[in-house]
């Protein structure tokens, strides 16, 4: 207690608290470097960890796959059928794998979507289960390239034929055939856990594959796993794949990026792109793996790329070895990492590691409504007497938020192309505008809505990591707002254009050369994808808040009170 009061009046004496208070400003932007500096640090050698099988029941590697030089004619007279269906309507297509898998002695359901052709598919019934779990194989017609997957297709017909002669299943064995990796193959995934008859038990694990027209041959393959609202297969599965792979001599890329190139530089490439997937997950770039997530279903996307260097029937062992791995699992996937990000095929971050960088960038949030309450000068004993005036305040930009989320999403392609431009120029019309708020409320209406940012950031931490971090980033201006206000009221509107989530989607649009904006409200209406919720709901009414607030703060510099009260100590003492 004696210690605890000699620090105190060390602090009184040397006067740290005002002098902390005047630093807030600065300490929120070095608070929000320390984030960035955070994350560019964790590729170095020392910071990641070696990837590892943590379930010692999945082997993988350990048995000998017959999918091989045998089956090279099988899969080479499907693609030869296939091929002639290319030009074929998805209904013939789809009654030309019926009849090949009913010769297979495979019975074939389908799944009426209605909103687009049927999804076909069939159940390999375990000799050795009881029906109640099962792994799903998925080819889509069409790939993420919008090329006719012709090889995969080929692939999976010869694998179901494979499958049967092998006694060892104890899970049973969905082909699915979507007609593409989006809407159509999330509508099944929703239906089988929810209306179809026809079911296999709980799915533990999917694969999808993308094989177009290559041919005989591939070079590497390519892998995707980054699932939608911030969801990631068990880092054992991956593994298991990856492990294949290697013992298959195939080279794995992730993000883009080969593994055969492993340095810093490839590490933190591989770390943001990864970043950025999760975050527009959904929207671009779809594979089909995301149309599992929310269900507990472990899936991730196999891709193949080039031409020369490796056997087709090579990428049929890493998918025949993977099934055969989850298929000595007694339980669900629960050893591993479920929140991770990688950095290459063969490294990863874990959740304890990556998770301070989005606290920090919180807590430069919350430095930053500490200043705009503390250091504006503004009399504190007046945010209590105004405290109704900033709920409704609140309440109405939330409405207004609710209505737009509300709105938007069922506006036709064109106009959504033209939204994002129209809400970016709001702050045009903040620079024409004069509020009739008080400078105390005005300031205290921007220090809560930089708290509503960091509750939002603290909130996103774990569940989605990559969304907390994104909006944390691309907000950061918004805290330069109280201090810039009074003395550069241009800078401050300045902050307010970079920082508004619609300016975001119009860059969006721009970089990634396509209608990012309308295919966003896309992942929400028909894949369930959240990003477009959480930015309008929780980003955008803090954006309007502050907005709101500016037009009431007059250009006049005001003293701050501590100010005040250092020069009347002064004089005193002089």
């Amino acid at each position: 207690m004696a210690l605890a009061e000699k620090v105190l009046r060390k602090i009184h004496k040397l006067n740290l608290v005002p002098k902390a208070i005047k630093l807030l400003p600065r300490l929120s932007f070095i608070v929000a470097i320390l984030s960035i500096l955070w994350l560019v640090t964790l590729p170095q050698d020392g910071n990641y960890r070696n990837c590892y099988i943590s379930e010692n029941a999945l082997m993988p590697g350990q048995v000998t796959s017959y999918f091989r030089e045998s089956e090279w004619n099988i899969v080479r007279g499907y693609r030869h059928e296939i091929k002639q269906l290319e030009s074929q309507p998805i209904e013939q297509r789809n009654e030309a794998i019926t009849a090949w898998l009913q010769d297979l002695g495979l019975p074939v359901s389908r799944h009426h979507n209605g909103f687009t052709n049927d999804t076909l598919y069939s159940i390999m019934h375990a000799s050795r289960g009881e029906n109640t779990e099962a792994m799903a194989l998925v080819v889509p017609w069409v790939n993420s390239d919008n090329e006719f997957n012709e090889g995969a297709m080929a692939l999976g017909m010869a694998l179901m034929r494979y499958f049967q002669r092998i006694s060892v299943w104890s899970k049973n064995i969905i082909l699915v055939i979507p007609p593409d990796g989006k809407q159509s193959l999330r509508s099944w995934v929703n239906a089988y856990h929810t209306s179809l008859d026809d079911t296999a038990g709980s799915i533990e694990a999917a694969i999808i594959m993308e094989y177009g027209k290559q041919g005989d041959g591939f070079q590497y393959y390519d892998m995707f796993y980054e699932g939608l609202n911030g969801q990631l297969p068990n880092l054992d599965l991956l593994n298991t794949a990856n492990q294949i792979g290697q013992h298959e001599g195939i080279s794995c890329s992730i993000q883009d990026i080969s593994d055969r190139a492993i340095n810093f530089t490839n590490r933190l490439k591989t770390l943001f792109s990864g970043i950025l997937r999760l975050v527009i997950a959904g929207s671009r770039d779809v594979h089909g793996h995301e149309a599992f997530s929310g269900w507990q279903i472990q899936a991730f996307t196999i891709k193949a790329k080039g031409t020369q260097g490796h056997d087709v029937t090579q990428f049929g062992r890493i998918v025949d070895s993977t099934f055969r791995s989850v298929n000595n699992l007694l339980e669900k996937f629960h050893q591993s990492f479920f929140f991770y990000l990688m950095l290459s095929p063969k490294h990863f971050v874990s959740i304890g590691t990556y998770l301070p960088s989005a606290v920090m960038l919180a807590v430069a949030y919350a430095f930053g409504a500490l200043n705009a309450i503390l250091n504006s000068g503004i009399d504190l004993d007046q945010i209590p007497q105004n405290l109704s005036k900033l709920l409704i305040i609140a309440v109405v930009a939330e409405v207004v938020c609710v209505g737009l989320s509300v709105i938007i999403p069922q506006a036709s392609k064109e106009t959504l192309n033209h939204v994002p431009l129209a809400l970016s120029i709001l702050p045009v019309f903040v620079v024409r505008s004069h509020g009739h708020s008080s400078t105390a409320t005005s300031f205290a209406l921007i220090g809560l809505a930089l708290l509503i940012i960091a509750f939002l950031i603290t909130a996103l931490l774990i569940v989605h990591f990559a969304l907390a971090l994104t909006i944390g980033l691309l907000a950061i201006p918004l805290t330069f707002v109280p201090t810039v206000i009074q003395k550069n009221r241009k800078l401050a509107i300045s902050c307010l254009f970079i920082s508004n989530p619609f300016f975001v989607f119009v860059l969006a649009n721009g970089y990634f050369a396509e209608e990012f904006f309308p295919n966003l409200i896309a992942s929400w209406n028909q894949l369930q994808c959240w990003t477009w919720l959480v930015i309008i709901l929780g980003w955008f009414p803090a954006w309007l808040m502050i907005a709101y607030a500016t037009t009431g703060i007059s250009t006049t510099p005001v003293v701050c009170e501590i100010e005040k009260n250092e020069k009347d100590e002064k004089d005193e003492k002089l």
